[in-house]
This record gives C-alpha cells, structure tokens and sequence, in this order.
C-alpha cells in the first residue's frame, strides 16, 4: 500500500508533465514562422558586410555578432564563414531574377554550394509600387525554403514628403504610418524589419536623437504585432565621414536596450565594415572605439535576449523626468508618438498590477527612462526598464541615473535577468522600494513573481 500511495503522486505529475508540454508544443505550433524561428536561435545580432577583404569571422564574432548580414553575393564571404561554421543570412538584390522561380534557381544555388544561410532578406527599402513583386518572391521563397527566414526591410520614418515611399497625389496625411502598414499587409515578412539612424546632430548641445524615433518604432511594432511576427531592427554605426554624430557609448546602448523594452528581438549594424565611413572596423580592418562598445554591449543584449525571444510585448511607458525652465521645475516632454494612444506612465496599458510607481532622480532635458512590459506563454508578467539618458561624445558612466521602482506591500524580491552574466539573480524590495542605478542608454529585466525565465536553458 506504501508502494502504490507513494508511486500515485509520481505518476500524475509524470501525467502533468505531459499535459504541459503538449500544451506548449500546441501553443508554438500556433506561432508565426518568423516567431518560430526566433525561439529556435539565438537572439539575432549582425551587422551588414560588403568587403570580403577586411571580413574574418573571428573579427566579426569578436564584435558580440553571431550572423553574417552579407549583403552582397561575394564567393569569399560565404566561403569564410562556410569555413568557420559561422551562420549567414543573405540579402538578395531585386535584380537577381524575372520570375519568382529565378530567384528560387538563385538561392537555391547559392544555399547548396555555401551551406550555413539561414535567412534571407529580400529588396531593402522598398517604395509602395515594387511591394507586391516583393511579396510574391517572399512567398515562393518561404515555400521553397521553409526552414529560412524570409523577410524585407523598410523605408524609416522621416521623409517631408509622400512621393519618398511611392505615393501620389493621393496619399493620406499619416502617409508614413500607411506605408509601413501595406509594406506589411502586401509582403507579408517573417519579421518586419526596418533601419532608423537617429543620432544625426554634431552640436555637443543638440538634440540627442532623431524627434521622430520613437513614433517610427512604435508603428514597426504595432504593425508587427497586426501579423504576428516578430520585429528587427538596423542600427546606426556610421557617421556619413563626419557629416553627422559617431555613436558614442552611451548612444549605442541607447540604440540597443530601448527597442529591446520594445520587444525587438533582432539587431543589425550599419555597418560592420565601411560604407557610410568607417563601421564597426575601417578601411585597414583597424577596429574603431565603437567596435568595443559593442562588444561589450552586445554581450549583455544576447543575455536578455535569451528570454526576450520568449516573452511577447504588452505596452511600453515613458518616465520623464524634470528641467529648470524660466525659473521652474516642469516635466520633460514626451517624444513623438502615434495617435490615439497613452505612453506616459502610470496611464498605460500592460502594466503589472504589483508595480505601483517609477521615479527618475535628478533633472535635465533627456533625463527620462522607458518601461517596457511582457508576458510569456504562462501568463507570467515581465518588465524591462532602460535610462534613456544618452549624449554626443559621452559615455555610458557619463550619463548614469538612478530609477526608485515602488511596489505593491506584498512584494518582497524581485528576479532580474543580469545582462552581464545572463543568470537570475534576487533583488531584495525593502519598504515597497527598489533603488537601481543604470548606465546611460542601458536596460534590465525584471520579474516580479518566480525566478524562471525562459529560453536560459537553450543551446542558442
């Protein structure tokens, strides 16, 4: 009788187990290609290539990146990657084909002879009139290549004028919100992927980034979201020789951690290699200083992004903060967003119920911070805070600020995902409060209730 009462738990929760794991077998069938893919590796970090003379894979790895964005069909970058075992993703010109089947034939030969492509991005920018060749090329390649990401990238926001993304006279006020709605409505991508280089000013004293970022990536992840796709982003670490701002360290964190409160899970560089003037390395292969911000950074992303791929965006906050103006303490303003919606904390959705409050200590303009909010499969709430602090020429200790997260009286510790060594780590809550100090343009996640996150015991 011992024997049955004691074996009766073991089988039911062998039973349970079961149940689980059907249920969540069921559940990630119901996902999307592109979200499938993300789950299935690593979170995607690359930067585009061109020169296959100053390409080596050990380089480009040593960079935090883990996928060639090769943007030209050049034999030598396959065949170096092909030799270091090192993943490819393909961008495919527009002119390398008529017919949908000649840019399959084209892959196709491209795949067989360098193995190691998973993914292929097809047109880049692509105005309103070619969206729906590209889309009946996306489709055949999706059919051909079922186990490759297919995807196209977007025009950014910031355009005066409608004609830029393939408009005439017709075209709606909020012109560049229905741009990116038919790019996804008509191509239907794995991942809706666009580019936006917001650091432009060269003034110590400017704005420290583009006023229409933040509306830009909203409406990329709104529209994401419309499909059930995953979203990605290009980068901006380049500065056009001199014509704008080189990403200081504070201002490549910023361009990484405020889309991961987003819920970007993809991150490309322009550039690796020169292009608009020297990327990540120059022309000599010499690594420039912004080689080993990323590094270091990227690092700490591919922590986060372990779990991120897992977790699916509910609502995103600004914080703002305060600065002295004639005389007087007032609210920062709040960056340019879509409309109808509420950005502003606490009048937000998404929210967990258990946070109450968010301060951001000290003052001046662009002293705010970004809250992002997510669940995972379970229903398990998440959240992500990134100090929005960043400026020219400064680094990330430069522009380092403290955030007072409040809670609910119940709450005694919270979980954070440490971006540095990418193990949860318990944060003791000490009267409702939790003092944390961030570096200028970084983010962490955190979870208020259990100390799992998912995707840590992965391979990727």
């Amino acid at each position: 009788m011992k024997t049955r009462i004691s074996l009766w738990p073991t089988a039911a929760i062998a039973l349970l187990a079961a149940v689980a794991i059907s249920g969540s077998v069921a559940a990630e069938q119901q996902l999307s290609r592109g979200k499938r893919w993300v789950r299935s590796h690593p979170f995607w970090l690359s930067a585009l290539t061109q020169n296959p003379s100053l390409y080596e894979v050990n380089d480009y790895r040593g960079a935090g990146l883990n996928t060639l964005l090769a943007w030209k069909r050049n034999p030598v970058l396959f065949e170096k990657s092909v030799a270091a075992e090192f993943p490819t993703h393909y961008k495919l010109h527009q002119n390398s084909g008529e017919t949908e089947q000649d840019y399959v034939e084209h892959v196709r030969q491209v795949v067989e002879k360098y193995p190691g492509c998973t993914g292929l991005l097809f047109h880049d920018e692509p105005v309103l009139w070619q969206m729906e060749k590209v889309g009946k090329v996306c489709a055949a390649l999706k059919k051909a290549f079922p186990e490759m990401l297919v995807y196209s990238n977007a025009m950014p926001i910031g355009a005066t004028r409608p004609t830029k993304y393939g408009f005439g006279d017709d075209a709606p006020q909020d012109f560049y919100a229905a741009y990116i709605r038919e790019f996804g409505r008509i191509i239907q991508p794995d991942v809706v992927m666009i580019d936006i280089y917001p650091l432009r000013s060269t003034d110590e004293h400017g704005e420290p980034h583009s006023r229409e970022y933040f509306e830009g990536i909203t409406l990329v992840r709104q529209v994401a979201m419309e499909l059930g796709a995953p979203y990605w982003l290009f980068i901006q670490a380049y500065d056009s020789a001199g014509k704008i701002r080189r990403p200081s360290e504070s201002d490549l964190r910023f361009q990484l951690f405020a889309p991961l409160a987003y819920g970007f899970t993809g991150i490309a560089y322009f550039t690796y290699d020169p292009a608009a003037g020297a990327g990540l390395i120059d022309g000599q292969k010499n690594r420039t200083p912004l080689y080993y911000h990323a590094a270091r950074a990227n690092m700490e992303v591919a922590n986060l992004g372990k779990a991120l791929r897992f977790l699916e965006s509910t609502g995103i906050a600004f914080v703002l903060g305060q600065h002295e103006e004639d005389g007087r303490m007032v609210r920062n303003e709040r960056p340019s967003m879509p409309s109808p919606g509420l950005w502003t904390w606490p009048n937000v959705k998404g929210r967990p119920h258990l946070l109450l409050d968010v301060e951001v200590e000290g003052q001046g303009k662009g002293r705010d911070a970004l809250l992002g909010f997510f669940n995972d499969d379970r229903g398990d709430e998440y959240f992500m805070v990134t100090n929005l602090w960043h400026a020219m020429g400064r680094s990330a200790a430069d522009c380092a600020q403290n955030v007072t997260l409040k809670f609910a009286s119940q709450v005694k510790t919270v979980t954070r995902l440490s971006r540095e060594t990418g193990v949860p780590e318990d944060l003791v809550v000490r009267n409702g409060r939790l003092e944390l100090q961030l570096p200028g343009g970084t983010g962490e996640l955190f979870k208020i209730r259990g100390d799992e996150f998912p995707g840590l015991d992965d391979d990727h």
